[in-house]
């Protein structure tokens, strides 16, 4: 399991370090999302059977499209609040099985792909499954850490739900320290001054997070 583990962030190394910058255009997913639904469901589904050559602008369409469809939570979720009052309990088995409650409607939620890998792999799950959870898992940040690179508001780190930041800073960047956090109102943008770590070397980082901000103010 370990080397499996070891072998998936490899390669999340080897892609983020040759994948190129390119903008999202959030009004073409959204309208794939709305109005091209087949195909939305097409790369969703391929997307779920962890195909080894999804690109990334296909899983940029499953991620930022999720806001777009009616199971869409902004962050305000009851499962979510049950999974983290699970993990603080660790209870394994309630984290598992709400973890997947939540991934049957949410596919891209972060939070319930780290604790259903988590889960899974203390619970003896089949290897299989625990692959699934870790490869969608990075593929998503590998995604949102390589389509922009988190250091201004114009390339800023963009994310459908505000838990998803701290699966950025802590998960992939390895930030270790953070000293301020501040909320531009114009850009909506987090702003938060960190200190840097290898994986992220600037000392601010920028968080997207006009998605959720504006599902909620509807």
């Amino acid at each position: 399991m370990r080397k499996t583990l070891f072998v998936l962030m490899m390669l999340f190394v080897v892609i983020s370090a040759t994948n190129a910058q390119g903008a999202i255009d959030l009004n073409l997913i959204k309208e794939t999302v709305q109005n091209e639904k087949e195909y939305f469901n097409d790369i969703l589904n391929i997307y779920l059977n962890d195909d080894p050559y999804l690109r990334n602008d296909d899983i940029a369409l499953v991620y930022y499209g999720q806001a777009y469809t009616p199971s869409y939570k902004a962050g305000n979720d009851p499962n979510e609040e049950s999974l983290k009052s699970y993990v603080s309990e660790n209870n394994y088995n309630r984290i598992y099985s709400t973890a997947k409650k939540i991934l049957a409607y949410n596919p891209v939620s972060l939070n319930a792909l780290f604790y259903a890998w988590r889960s899974s792999d203390v619970l003896g799950k089949a290897e299989a499954e625990v692959t699934s959870y870790v490869t969608k898992y990075l593929a998503i940040l590998e995604m949102i850490t390589t389509v922009n690179d988190g250091k201004s508001s114009s390339t800023a780190f963009r994310v459908i739900t505000p838990d998803d930041q701290d699966h950025i800073m802590y998960g992939i960047m390895d930030i270790e320290n953070i000293k301020s956090r501040n909320f531009d109102t114009e850009t909506l943008c987090n702003i938060i001054n960190v200190e840097p770590s290898k994986k992220f070397t600037a000392t601010t980082m920028y968080i997207d997070v006009s998605i959720p901000l504006t599902h909620s103010s509807r």
